[in-house]
């Protein structure tokens, strides 16, 4: 017995939790879908980094939920999203292979501004 999970979780879910997103691929074109938006909390361990001591560090990436099935196409790296009024590059794919793909958002507003404390 085969189990619909897109029909039966992830369309509900979105349903109840979604927000309406403007994604546009980097093929062109543009499609309102649901998607559902998160900003969780993952320790990044700075002491994987040469010359840095041990410590942790919070990130706070943008994600997004999405159901596959609303869309023509698969999402990828590059592609541009705009989710609460903010514009968003899609930095990293997560398919979850029920149907459904987590994309790791950049804010695409500021990803040229420069480094803090480094002169442009």
């Amino acid at each position: 017995m085969s189990v619909d999970f897109d029909a039966l979780a992830l369309g509900p879910c979105m349903g109840t939790f979604g927000e309406d997103i403007v994604y546009q691929p980097a093929a062109g074109g543009s499609y309102t879908i649901t998607g559902i938006p998160d900003v969780p909390y993952r320790p990044a361990f700075a002491d994987q980094i040469d010359g840095l001591t041990p410590t942790n560090i919070i990130s706070d990436d943008a994600v997004v939920g999405i159901q596959l099935s609303q869309l023509a196409f698969t999402p990828a790296q590059g592609d541009l999203l705009t989710m609460g009024g903010i514009l968003y590059r899609v930095r990293e794919t997560q398919p979850d292979g029920r149907g459904g793909m987590l994309l790791t958002l950049n804010n695409a507003d500021h990803e040229n501004d420069p480094i803090p404390g480094n002169p442009s």
